[in-house]
């Protein structure tokens, strides 16, 4: 059955909707564009901090693996200030992965963003940008600030085809409104409507905007024994940024580590992955990845981590060259997914020897007491909730591998099923948005995590928060 289920899936979940010429999307892109250079604009105005050198699409929409809608959008804005070789230094920090940023002497940045550390009347590392999350938290203030005084104002931006006004802020997401105009008939003579396809009217579009600084010397990135020599020139055309992600580690609660991001060689890749590729990876995402992420870094199966795990498949060592069937690909990612997550470790694709998933495993905290009996057999019950990740892969891959015999009319029923999975774990993801498990160092394999602490996990979660995963047993 897999091959027509996956066929199935594709047509009723996946199809991006716009008008049949397209034109409503790049209306729409260009007009979220000059949106973000208005507001960057007037932020500069009153914190030239935050000027920006360059706006740098990301995500989906722009490695042409949407789902729906063209309603959000990704970009990271490099900070002027400190985006060239001569205005900062990468000091070592957690790791090679997460450095420490120092300014060059002569580089003025508000003090405020700083180490601020006082020793004896000293500052001891002034010269390095501190928290990143400070800076983060002021970015996202200032700029709800002029989001606000549009809002206020009713600036409204006319483009060709509507227009663009802005709503306010949600969750560190600008927000913004378009309107369509129809000035000609829906329907005129030999115009057709492509399958799946309808016209936009209005959308709600959310934009994610990621503070960035240029690398410093990416020459010193080709050194590092994670990076794969193979994307030599590919790092030199894209280049890589360091962002204002801090490190998984908890030794220090003012930690000053950043994060070095490979997002536009990622893009590049993505983009440029043939189309049969493309379709498996928007089927996959379709099934399998929830759209809330917890807050921290909790593990979960995001679209990064199926990203990663595409990266792999079409460009790693035993890359697939050919264009087999849909199902097949999709059975060979899922395979590679549920063997690292059997492994608690996926190592990102830019930088192998880091986890996709963090120096620490956090996994959601529940309420309920273990049975003692469960206790002392020393199982990771930490553990239950990767078990969770590890049982709805191979639940997937039962349904998609051609050796499995299931009728068209169930369809619906294994595709709510796979709602449901997204839905119930996107639910407690949220619930537990400030409480996780923290699983440092090697945490081992899901061995440790026996059959019987696991169906008790999922009892659990039914009777405690209504989420029933029993066909996950």
């Amino acid at each position: 059955m897999g091959e027509k289920f996956v066929n199935y899936v594709y047509e009723t979940m996946c199809e991006f909707q716009v008008e049949a010429n397209r034109t409503a999307t790049a209306d729409i892109e260009n007009g979220v564009r000059e949106m973000i250079q208005k507001i960057s604009s007037d932020l500069k105005d009153t914190h030239p901090e935050f000027e920006i050198a360059d706006v740098i699409p990301t995500g989906s929409f722009y490695e042409g693996t949407k789902i729906g809608a063209p309603d959000e959008f990704d970009f990271m804005l490099t900070l002027a200030k400190l985006s060239k070789s001569d205005k900062i230094t990468l000091k070592p920090g957690c790791s090679v992965w997460y450095p420490h940023i120092k300014l060059q002497p002569g580089v003025e940045f508000p003090r405020k963003y700083m180490v601020n550390i006082c020793y004896n009347g000293e500052y001891k590392d002034k010269d390095f940008l501190g928290n990143p999350k400070i800076i983060v938290l002021n970015f996202w203030k200032e700029i709800t600030k002029v989001a606000v005084s549009m809002k206020e104002s009713f600036f409204k931006l006319k483009l060709p085809r509507g227009t663009m006004s802005v709503e306010l802020c949600e969750s560190k997401k600008l927000q913004f409104f378009y309107k369509h105009k129809f000035d000609v008939p829906s329907e005129l003579p030999d115009t057709k409507m492509e399958k799946g396809l309808m016209p936009v009217e209005s959308l709600k579009l959310g934009v994610d905007l990621m503070l960035a600084i240029e690398h410093p010397s990416v020459e010193s990135v080709l050194e590092l024994p994670g990076f794969p020599k193979d994307f030599k020139d590919l790092l030199f055309r894209c280049r890589c940024h360091i962002v204002p992600k801090s490190c998984h580690t908890d030794h220090n609660a003012h930690t000053k580590c950043w994060f070095v991001t490979f997002s536009c060689m990622e893009r590049e890749l993505m983009k440029n992955m043939d189309e049969h590729h493309k379709k498996c990876y928007k089927i996959l995402k379709s099934l399998m990845s929830s759209e809330v992420t917890m807050g921290g870094k909790c593990m979960n199966l995001s679209s990064y981590t199926l990203k990663t795990a595409f990266l792999f498949h079409v460009y790693g060592e035993n890359s697939c060259l050919n264009s087999r069937t849909l199902s097949a690909c999709i059975c060979d990612v899922l395979d590679y997914l549920s063997s690292n997550l059997y492994q608690t470790r996926m190592p990102c694709f830019f930088a192998r020897d880091m986890n996709t998933w963090g120096n620490i495993l956090e996994t959601p905290w529940f309420v309920w007491k273990i049975s003692e009996t469960l206790r002392k057999s020393g199982c990771a019950f930490e553990l239950c909730w990767i078990k969770l990740m590890y049982k709805y892969v191979n639940f997937l891959k039962s349904l998609i591998s051609d050796n499995t015999t299931v009728h068209s009319r169930d369809w619906d029923t294994f595709i709510r099923k796979c709602q449901y999975f997204k839905s119930g774990v996107g639910n407690i993801m949220k619930h537990f948005s400030h409480r996780a498990f923290k699983l440092e160092g090697n945490q081992g394999t899901l061995e440790s995590c026996s059959d019987e602490f696991y169906s008790d996990y999922i009892r659990s979660l039914k009777e405690y928060y209504k989420v029933d995963f029993y066909f996950l047993s």
